[in-house]
């Protein structure tokens, strides 16, 4: 089956430098990487809102995109915005079970610039859904939000995939990745990195465990264990037993938290790997070069 949408190449202003993914029928593909790694570029030019300097895009049906810049009149109430979008489209505004999903109900009637800044992101979100979009492009959707809205948001994303064909979202966080993609694509610096699925980037770390522990810790001979040193910790990579060792022999860890590894721990690992960049748009799933991006606990 021929993928809902195919970038090639996509070079734009030296932010993006050779991009090149596919987005297939019931796909959420999550593009992930650090702020200034030219996520919402792609997205300006994926949505139309901005020409590449080389490459192309290929959309094979209809798009909805919401994006940071998104705005209505601050006069204008949500249920009149989904109105005049639904005339523009020619459909009948949204189904039921999405304005229940995403909590619309409450303020549909209320004018825009009353809104929070959560409701006015789900309310961009309904309008993207409005035209019944194959394909459906969102930057960085729960950027900022709290729980409540971030959560709600979320579900809406999972529906989508079997609803309206396929998601292409920007993400930060590879826990939110990890959380909702089929597939993710890793970007650093306007460059692809890796593109897989997120339980596959993960079992390329070759270790199912990780231990934090302080950036500058005095480590002991530790055997089986890989270690990633990082400017707010240094994470030790290994099998639970040589960890939980770890734990107790390394100063300051006071037999830390040893945890499973995540999507994050994959993106930390590309940080610290000593080969040269990739050349733009290299697919093949594997790990192939160094993205920058600090992890949490």
């Amino acid at each position: 089956m021929s993928p809902l949408l195919t970038v090639t190449g996509l070079e734009a202003g030296g932010v993006l430098r050779g991009v090149s993914f596919t987005v297939g029928r019931g796909e959420v593909v999550c593009v992930v990487g650090p702020p200034g790694s030219g996520k919402s570029a792609l997205m300006e030019c994926l949505s139309g809102c901005r020409e590449p300097d080389a490459g192309h895009v290929e959309a094979a049906g209809r798009m909805g995109a919401s994006l940071p810049g998104d705005r209505l009149p601050a006069r204008m109430k949500v249920r009149e915005a989904i109105t005049l979008f639904s005339g523009l489209y020619g459909t009948r505004g949204l189904p039921a079970h999405l304005v229940d999903l995403l909590e619309l109900e409450p303020f549909l009637p209320r004018r825009y610039g009353t809104l929070t800044e959560g409701q006015r992101r789900r309310a961009h979100f309904a309008l993207a859904l409005v035209g019944n979009p194959e394909l459906v492009l969102l930057d960085d959707p729960t950027s900022g939000l709290r729980d409540g809205s971030r959560d709600r948001i979320e579900a809406a994303i999972a529906e989508l995939s079997t609803g309206y064909g396929a998601v292409c979202m920007t993400a930060a966080d590879p826990a939110q990745a990890e959380r909702l993609a089929d597939r993710v694509v890793l970007v650093r610096a306007g460059r692809v990195l890796a593109e897989a699925e997120p339980s596959r980037l993960v079992r390329q770390l070759g270790a199912d465990w990780v231990l934090r522990v302080p950036p500058h810790a005095e480590l002991p001979d530790l055997p089986d264990v890989r270690v990633l040193p990082g400017s707010a910790a240094t994470y030790l990579y290994g099998e639970r037993p040589a960890l939980e060792r770890a734990a107790r022999q390394v100063p300051g860890v006071n037999g830390g938290r040893v945890r499973p590894t995540t999507l994050r721990d994959a993106y930390l690992t590309l940080a610290a790997d000593p080969r040269p960049e990739p050349e733009p748009a290299t697919l093949t799933g594997r790990l192939v070069g160094p993205p920058a991006l600090e992890a949490g606990p």
